[in-house]
Order: C-alpha cells, then sequence, then structure tokens
C-alpha cells in the first residue's frame, strides 16, 4: 500500500470519535512535541528558562480552569521579559514552530515570538523589538512575529536579524490588525538556509530571504510594558515545535 496524502484534516466521526481510533505503532519522522501548559506549575529548570528582569513581572501557568502560560508585564515603561526553550534548534534541521497566543492589551504591550540565538537579553532590550519606534535586536541570530505598541500600535510585523547585521522587518501583507484580547496562532517556519515562513491562524503572510544563519536557537516569547500600561497580560495558550531528527 502506497503512500497516504491528506489536503485538510483528518476527521474521526461515529464510533472512532469516542474510542482508539490508531491500529498500529504510530512514529514521526520529526522531533514532534507540543506543550499545552497543562501541568502543576512551569517548569523553569528543565524545560525552560525564564528571565524576569523587571519590577513585578511574572510568568506561570495559568490554572484556574484553563490551560496555558500567562505572562504579566512588569511596573514600569519598557520593561521585558523572557520565556524559551533550550538551545534545541538548528536550520540544517528545518524547525517549525508554532503557539496561540492572546494579548489582552495590544496598545500597551511588545510581544515577540520566534527564534533566538540568546534564551533572554538585559531588559529594556528584547530578542527584537522597537522601543524607539526603530527595530532593535538584542539578538545575533533571531527571526520572528513582532507586536510593539511603539513601532505599529496592533500591526504584525515580521522582524529578523542575522548575524549581527541590520534588523530586517515589515508589516504582514495583507496588513493584520491585533485588537485587545484577541488570539492568534502564530507559525515560523526555517528551511536549511536559514529562509524564513510565517503564518498567521494557518494562512501564509509572509517570508523573508536568509533570516538567519547556522547558529543554535531556542524558541523564545519576550513579553513588556509599552505606553506606561503597568501589568497587561500575555497568555500562551500552547507551543509547538518539530524539527528533522539529525
Amino acid at each position: 500500500m502506497g503512500d497516504v496524502y491528506v489536503d485538510d484534516e483528518l476527521i474521526f466521526k461515529a464510533g472512532a470519535s469516542i474510542k482508539a481510533n490508531v491500529v498500529g505503532d504510530m512514529m514521526p519522522k520529526r522531533m514532534t512535541h507540543i506543550d499545552w501548559f497543562d501541568g502543576y506549575a512551569l517548569d523553569v529548570t528543565s524545560d525552560y528558562y525564564q528571565k524576569l528582569d523587571g519590577t513585578n513581572d511574572l510568568g506561570a501557568l495559568t490554572a484556574g480552569g484553563e490551560h496555558g502560560f500567562k505572562g504579566t508585564c512588569g511596573d514600569t515603561d519598557n520593561q521585558i521579559a523572557f520565556l524559551s526553550t533550550g538551545l534545541i534548534f538548528d536550520i540544517t534541521q528545518r524547525p517549525v514552530i508554532e503557539a496561540k497566543i492572546k494579548i489582552v492589551d495590544v496598545s500597551g504591550t511588545v510581544v515577540f515570538f520566534g527564534f533566538s540565538d540568546a534564551t533572554s537579553e538585559a531588559t529594556p532590550v528584547g530578542t527584537i523589538d522597537a522601543d524607539t519606534a526603530t527595530l532593535v535586536a538584542g539578538a545575533t541570530d533571531a527571526v520572528g512575529f513582532l507586536i510593539d505598541a511603539d513601532l505599529g500600535t496592533s500591526t504584525i510585523y515580521k522582524a529578523s536579524i542575522a548575524t549581527g547585521g541590520t534588523v530586517t522587518g515589515a508589516a504582514i501583507a495583507p496588513a493584520t490588525l491585533w485588537t485587545d484580547n484577541q488570539s492568534k496562532v502564530l507559525r515560523i517556519a526555517l528551511d536549511a538556509s536559514g529562509n524564513a515562513w510565517f503564518y498567521v491562524d494557518g494562512i501564509g503572510v509572509a517570508y523573508q530571504a536568509t533570516a538567519v544563519t547556522d547558529v543554535p536557537l531556542c524558541a523564545i516569547l519576550n513579553y513588556g510594558q509599552r505606553a506606561a500600561t503597568a501589568n497587561t497580560v500575555v497568555y500562551m495558550r500552547y507551543l509547538a515545535r518539530w524539527q528533522d531528527v539529525p
């Protein structure tokens, strides 16, 4: 029997939706991991690196009848907090990351989600941000989505830097605005040349050639305060990651 190609979804119906529905031992060829943030507490010893470098910024699992990570921004304008994986990704393994993110107050928040060669920066520096309405980077190699109230209020940007050069960035097309309390699914896919593809809610929205170089990368979330709006909140409902097995 040959390969089976699926153009959309596998849907289990009737009895197959309420009982075991796979016969045999499924084994993906790519590393596959989804963290639903549904544990008792956030593991910042083995699973993640967390840097809370501001005043009263927080990062923990949501609980209270919800799964996910809840990041609370600090008291002071432009403070940025970080949550990242280890440096486990490499462009030669064609990594992909995806997260569902909710921003409570877009006009008072900066968010970056993507890949970086550093698991954190020293606040008020972000992986990539636009504190002065100009794209700047603390990372040497990074690529991802940027939503920064100091840049375009609620516009979603693609942004990248390679080998410490000039930060490249532009609003995704078609221009997409993020509204308060809205959730969006963000995905970044890299190929072996460091080219990047960007997706929002399952739709391709941007491409960047040679976005990063061949260095170890982590998946990283930045969240911080803008416009003196203290303690704004960002949620990450899950973090999914894939890459080839070397």
